[in-house]
């Protein structure tokens, strides 16, 4: 909003209307992108490829469109379900389990020749888990959405946390495999 409304104040109504246009143009791109990629996971990697060997297009474009329907209701359900949400915090804890899986895989299958699949796997896993457990029990959702008195845990960000749980998941676990095979 700080955006829209220095826009205002520089340009008057007619830089406040473009830049909104732009914004409400930038929001329909991303849900769409979104929606794209999200229903092209459904109806080609999952349904094609996982659940279905070998389909033919016919039966995957109709999946397409049931995901694409299916991924807007849910959409919708979890937008009226986190409507009073602050929306920062929403973001920081995309990045939080983003931080959790995403970075420490990469960036040891980029520097580590050893890693393993298996490795990514658990450590992975380990590292989401733990991230969305040290939110749950952090002091937003503990204190102020389930109005208990104190969190157990007492960081609103847990991404430190839980990002070393994933590099020594994976780092471990390549450890058991050498010692163990």
């Amino acid at each position: 909003m700080a955006a829209i409304h220095l826009s205002h104040a520089v340009g008057g109504n007619i830089l406040l209307d473009f830049i909104s246009a732009v914004t409400f143009a930038t929001v329909l791109a991303v849900v769409s992108g979104l929606t794209l990629a999200g229903k092209s996971a459904i109806s080609h990697d999952l349904y094609a490829n996982v659940l279905r060997k070998g389909v033919n297009d016919k039966s995957q474009m109709k999946v397409s469109t049931y995901a694409t329907i299916g991924l807007g209701i849910l959409v919708i359900l979890l937008g009226i379900i986190f409507e009073k949400q602050n929306v920062a915090f929403m973001v920081g804890l995309a990045f939080a389990i983003a931080a959790s899986t995403n970075f420490p895989i990469l960036l040891l299958s980029i520097y580590w020749k050893k890693i393993t699949t298996s490795g990514v796997m658990i450590g992975g896993t380990a590292g989401l888990i733990s991230c969305i457990l040290l939110v749950i029990l952090g002091p937003i959702v503990w204190v102020e959405i389930l109005h208990n008195k104190q969190a157990i845990f007492p960081y609103k960000y847990p991404a430190l946390f839980s990002m070393s749980i994933t590099f020594i998941g994976i780092w471990f676990f390549l450890l058991e495999i050498i010692y163990y095979r």
